[in-house]
């Protein structure tokens, strides 16, 4: 046998296992690889031209609103046109929250899920958010305390509202009646107060993350209070304690 006949033996030999190996291990004929190179290249393409876009930030900060209020998922929104800041406590403090008008909507159609909150009044007030809970359907007649339905509506706000980077702020309201026999809290504005620190205290303990501030206004604003209506329905309305969103962040 010559050399040649040897080498001719040996290559197509080499040839028969490459054949069966590529069978075995999923090989294929050798213009994949220019596929696979082709592949590689588009996606390099559409990776590039979307590092090159600019994200769209009212549509960014809607979804991001959505998925916190419905879906419980936190998602930090970036101001575009704000300039970079040194990081620190006062920093956090002044930054923006959730752009209230994407927040109305979808705060409005979580309380309509709940028997006692379905009952809120919801309205823009300035630059702020306000959830109006009528302190009728939260507090037995002159206290402070939340019945046990009210704090599990309560705690159905809460997770709606922890996921917000907004600050928050309870307040409460009164009618101008005097309380009768002076009551357990002496006046309407002690009672006011109480009521919007038993919210508060509500709130923190089904998850949101810092104590709001609470304030109690008394019958203070009861003239802003549909001057038009029948006086029993004034004073309906004047009994609430308010939850009221605001547009910067939480310190």
């Amino acid at each position: 046998m010559t050399l040649s006949n040897v080498r001719s033996n040996v290559t197509a030999h080499e040839r028969k296992l490459g054949r069966r190996a590529g069978r075995k291990y999923g090989g294929g004929p050798s213009w994949l690889v220019t596929l696979v190179d082709l592949v590689s290249l588009m996606l390099a393409f559409f990776v590039m031209r979307f590092a090159m876009t600019t994200i769209d930030s009212p549509s960014f900060d809607a979804t991001a609103a959505s998925i916190s209020v419905a879906l419980g998922k936190t998602v930090t929104t970036v101001e575009e046109s704000a300039p970079p800041q040194p990081l620190g406590v006062e920093t956090e403090r002044r930054g923006p929250g959730f752009r209230l008008s994407y927040l109305e909507p979808l705060l409005a159609a979580k309380l309509a899920r709940d028997p006692v909150l379905r009952s809120a009044r919801i309205e823009r007030s300035g630059d702020r958010l306000v959830i109006g809970l009528p302190s009728d359907l939260l507090f037995e007649t002159g206290q402070a305390s939340l019945t046990p339905a009210a704090g599990m509506s309560v705690a159905e706000l809460a997770t709606a509202l922890t996921t917000l980077p907004n600050r928050i702020e309870v307040v409460g309201h009164a009618d101008p009646r005097p309380m009768a026999g002076g009551g357990p809290l002496g006046s309407n504005r002690a009672l006011s107060l109480a009521r919007a620190d038993a919210v508060a205290v509500a709130l923190v303990e089904a998850g949101l993350q810092r104590m709001p501030l609470a304030a109690g206004m008394g019958d203070s604003r009861f003239y802003a209070v549909e001057p038009t209506a029948p006086m029993d329905r004034r004073y309906a309305l004047a009994r609430r304690v308010e939850v009221v969103v605001l547009p910067e962040r939480g310190p």
